[in-house]
């Protein structure tokens, strides 16, 4: 058995015009129109009664009225209302519900400042992925070294510098610590401005098979390519050519 619609014989709403747009969601429904009399909205509809009527009873202010003997009747009375709808047609809601007002501004015209990107002390503890030390510290170390110790890092070298990748980072005296993956940053540095990796390797140029090294002295990008694992005899190697 199915539920009496209650609403069934309500046709007509007065609601304050300013919430005109709580109609927004049925201003397509067949029947519905809209008298406008100063600041008040009389709505009028035929058919969708229940639809419409669970859209207008947020609104404050709303009074409902049904016809009943030729006479208008707010909702819950016994007696003729003396306000009633006007006479006409009236507008539909998609004729009344206007955008409000807006300004266009224009772009600004003075020129945008560059942002420089640079690292700054502080952001959230990182462990390190990436250490940078003298090669005659990393031969001494190399030396004592187990090969599992070894196998645990890659590395690449640039003059008397080293730049060891992997978890298992050794212990060498003087070397500086970088956390990141695809982006290098000295561990208790973090960009400035704060950006994703992906930005920050945009703004460099850098390619998909290259690394991002910030320090204080700048930016470097660096191949992956040039990365190999770590031996004594490849250290020993570089050492002797300097």
């Amino acid at each position: 058995m199915s539920k009496p619609d209650r609403w069934r014989e309500v046709t007509a709403a007065r609601i304050p015009a300013e919430h005109l747009t709580a109609l927004a969601t049925v201003r397509n429904l067949d029947g519905l129109r809209v008298h406008l009399v100063e600041s008040t909205a009389w709505v009028r509809w035929s058919v969708h009664g229940a639809e419409i009527v669970n859209c207008l009873l947020p609104i404050p202010g709303v009074a409902l009225f049904v016809r009943r003997q030729g006479e208008m009747f707010e909702y819950g009375r016994r007696l003729p209302s003396s306000e009633v709808p006007p006479i006409g047609d009236g507008l539909p809601v998609s004729a009344v519900l206007v955008p409000a007002r807006f300004e266009i501004t224009p772009p600004p015209t003075e020129p945008l400042a560059p942002a420089v990107l640079r690292i700054i002390r502080g952001g959230e503890p990182k462990p390190a992925s990436a250490l940078i030390c003298n090669t005659a510290d990393l031969l001494k170390w190399a030396e004592y070294a187990t090969t599992a110790e070894l196998a645990a890092v890659r590395a690449a070298r640039c003059g008397e510098r080293a730049l060891l990748l992997g978890s298992r980072l050794p212990a060498i005296g003087g070397s500086v610590r970088y956390w990141g993956k695809d982006v290098l940053v000295p561990v208790g540095f973090r960009t400035e401005p704060e950006l994703s990796p992906t930005a920050i390797r945009a703004a460099c140029g850098a390619a998909d098979d290259e690394l991002v090294l910030l320090d204080e002295q700048g930016v470097e990008v660096i191949p992956q390519s040039v990365f190999r694992p770590l031996t004594r005899a490849g250290i020993r190697l570089g050492v002797a050519q300097l």
